[in-house]
């Protein structure tokens, strides 16, 4: 268990105090802060980041009568204090700077999301058209928040060389889509997608969106790269039934730019479609199917 973690529980057996009255204490000293958070904190399931929470944990050495410091010194260095604050930071330069490398700006962010939240679950479905070309990439994902205040996440999609451009981005359902940013030369779009709800800890919500293409060739591959550790992931692709290609196989590669494995061949059903199924997925590792027409 991590070292807040365990002081906290050791704080909280030691008063007595039920969560519940803990959180109401809380709220007396004007501070918000959910069950579930901390219960979450308690378990070492998530921790404190955000100045917000920073100021709730000064707030429960006061309630739970220990020295100043006692909690907020066992956070360690793992993370800096103003980690969520320079994330911010790094995250706002995409949106306010004239001309920006949109890479080297999300290569300061340690994540692409800006709050505590991961990804319970994604499905992507590339739609391949009658010309052999992408027409869109669907993507349908679950994220599940660990501190309360999510509101949206930020995606990224890199076009492959062939490609005109990094193509659009719509929100389905659930979300919508704020602000946008391309970079033309390096075929990136960055978006900010909005959330229907502000989730608390524990909250879970669905993201779907759809990536319109802007193909400049016949597509040979599909593919993601996992920014965090994922434990569920599938990728389809859905052929035209004028536009099967004679074979496809799914491959991996350790890290972007990394030598390629093929890891076996995929059948066609009789749908025109295909599918891989990747079960924890690790970060930084690319996982996609390849095929080919001829």
């Amino acid at each position: 268990m991590p070292e807040f973690a365990e002081a906290l529980t050791r704080a909280v057996e030691a008063s007595g105090l039920s969560l519940e009255r803990i959180q109401h204490h809380l709220e007396l000293r004007g501070v918000q802060v959910s069950l579930s958070t901390l219960s979450y904190w308690r378990r070492g399931r998530s921790r404190p980041e955000r100045p917000e929470s920073l100021a709730a944990v000064a707030a429960l050495e006061e309630i739970l009568k220990l020295a100043p410091g006692t909690l907020t010194g066992s956070l360690g260095d793992k993370r800096p204090r103003g980690r969520w604050v320079e994330r911010a930071a790094a995250l706002e330069g995409i949106w306010q700077e004239a001309a920006i490398d949109l890479g080297r700006a999300i290569a300061r962010v340690d994540k692409l999301m800006p709050y505590p939240a991961r990804y319970v679950s994604v499905r992507d479905l590339t739609v391949i058209g009658p010309d052999r070309r992408e027409v869109e990439m669907r993507t349908s994902a679950v994220i599940e928040a660990f501190e309360d205040g999510v509101d949206r996440i930020l995606v990224a999609r890199t076009a492959d060389e062939a490609d005109h451009s990094p193509g659009e981005i719509v929100a389905d359902k659930s979300c919508r889509v704020g602000r946008v940013r391309t970079d033309p030369e390096h075929k990136l779009l960055v978006a900010e997608i909005i959330l229907d709800r502000v989730l608390r800890a524990g909250d879970t919500a669905l993201v779907d969106l759809r990536f319109i293409s802007d193909a400049g060739a016949d597509s040979v591959s599909a593919d993601r790269s996992f920014v965090r550790s994922q434990r569920d992931y599938v990728m389809e692709v859905e052929f035209h039934p004028d536009a099967v290609p004679v074979r496809c196989h799914g491959f991996s590669r350790s890290e972007p730019g990394a030598p390629e494995v093929e890891t076996g061949e995929l059948w066609i059903g009789t749908t025109a479609s295909t599918h891989l199924v990747v079960h924890e997925a690790q970060a930084g590792c690319v996982h996609g199917i390849k095929w080919e027409w001829e």
